[in-house]
C-alpha cells in the first residue's frame, strides 16, 4: 500500500532512520508511541506490560531499520509489530517461570543492562545540559515539542511566531544536538526512559 500525503514527514522520517539516525528513530516514537499504548492496553490490562509492549515494537523498529520500506506505510507496519508483540506477551505469560529462571542464569545479560543503565543516564544528563546550552527562544521551542508533545502550528500559536520559524529552531536544536553528541554511544533500548 502505498502511502497517502498525510505521511510524507514518515518518509522523510523513515528514509533517516534507514541510516541509522537516533532523531528520526526519537521522532517516529514521540508521534507513535501512545497509539501504540492505546491499542495495546484494550488487549492486556496491565499498564507495566503494555509499557512493555510498546518498548519492545521499537526495539523491533530499530533493529529493522535498514529494512523498513519508507513507501509503504509505517502505520500499517506498527499495527503488524504490535500485534506480534501482544500474541508474543501471551505465549509468554505460559512459560513465564522458565523464561524467569534462564534470566537469573544469564548474569552477563543483566551486568550489560546495568551498566548500559548508568551509562544512558550519563548521555541523558548531558543532553539536557546541551539543551540548556540553547538560545531561550529555541530551548523553549525545543521543550514544547519533545517534553509536551505540541505540534509545530500549536507551537506557532501559543508563542505567536510563524510555524516556519518554530520548524527552523527545532531544525537547528536538533543539529545542535547532533554535533555535541555525535561521539557518544546511544543506547537505544533504554531510550524510553525519556518517556515513561
Amino acid at each position: 500500500m502505498k502511502i497517502n500525503s498525510a505521511s510524507i514527514e514518515d518518509e522523510k522520517l523513515i528514509n533517516s532512520l534507514n541510516q541509522g539516525d537516533i532523531f528520526a528513530f526519537n521522532e517516529l516514537f514521540h508521534k507513535y508511541s501512545q497509539k501504540i499504548y492505546n491499542f495495546s492496553i484494550k488487549h492486556i490490562h496491565h499498564e507495566e506490560d503494555v509499557k512493555d509492549i510498546v518498548q519492545d515494537v521499537f526495539i523491533t523498529i530499530w533493529n529493522k531499520r535498514k529494512d523498513i520500506d519508507a513507501k509503504q506505510s509505517f502505520n500499517g507496519y506498527l499495527f503488524t509489530i504490535t500485534l506480534n508483540a501482544i500474541r508474543k506477551h501471551f505465549r509468554n505469560r505460559a512459560t513465564n517461570k522458565k523464561v524467569l529462571e534462564k534470566w537469573l542464569k544469564d548474569k552477563k545479560a543483566f551486568s550489560d543492562v546495568t551498566k548500559q543503565t548508568v551509562e544512558f543516564r550519563s548521555l541523558n544528563e548531558r543532553a539536557n545540559k546541551i539543551i540548556d546550552e540553547l538560545p531561550p527562544k529555541r530551548k523553549t521551542v525545543f521543550l514544547l515539542s519533545r517534553e509536551k508533545g505540541l505540534k509545530s502550528y500549536e507551537i506557532a500559536h501559543k508563542m505567536n511566531i510563524s510555524k516556519k520559524t518554530v520548524e527552523n529552531h527545532l531544525n537547528l536544536a536538533l543539529r545542535h544536538l547532533r554535533e555535541k553528541l555525535k561521539e557518544e554511544t546511544l543506547f537505544i533500548t533504554l531510550f524510553f526512559s525519556l518517556f515513561y
